[in-house]
């Protein structure tokens, strides 16, 4: 059987005092947080199936050109690739949220709540994205430093 393929960005933005990444809670989800991403497609490449998939759950459109390291954790059933995107290298990005969060009327169906958390203060992580998560948080980490 073909494992499930998975893929999504990581949106993070760095300020003098910390950095913060975009998160998602799913609408199925009592309070575990993700990233945000979405099952590819048959036909679809890792980046496609990323940029689709952040569209969809944000209304964010990111090129190609914005992705930077890609993050992978291998499970029992489903693969899970993630993207780091620069949220200071999005145009008019600002004007999708409030005060950390994603405006409600930018929300997917999929989603009851996008928003920033700083990478030292992280909500329950899904089981599923818990070894993905430790690492793009490392990384994040030393590229602060």
């Amino acid at each position: 059987m073909e494992k499930i393929r998975a893929f999504g960005i990581c949106l993070y933005k760095k300020s003098k005092d910390s950095v913060k990444v975009l998160l998602c809670k799913s609408v199925n989800s009592q309070e575990r947080w993700g990233f945000l991403k979405g099952v590819a497609l048959r036909s679809e490449s890792e980046v496609q199936t990323a940029l689709r998939e952040f569209y969809e759950e944000s209304s964010i459109k990111v090129e190609s050109q914005n992705l930077e390291n890609l993050f992978i954790q291998k499970n029992e059933f489903k693969n899970i690739g993630i993207y780091l995107v620069n949220y200071d290298n999005l145009k008019d990005v600002d004007k999708y949220f409030k005060d950390e969060k994603l405006y409600k009327t930018y929300l997917s169906h999929e989603n009851s709540d996008v928003e920033f958390f700083d990478i030292n203060k992280l909500p329950l992580i899904k089981k599923k994205q818990k070894y993905l998560t430790q690492d793009i948080i490392s990384y994040l980490h030393s590229k602060s430093r």
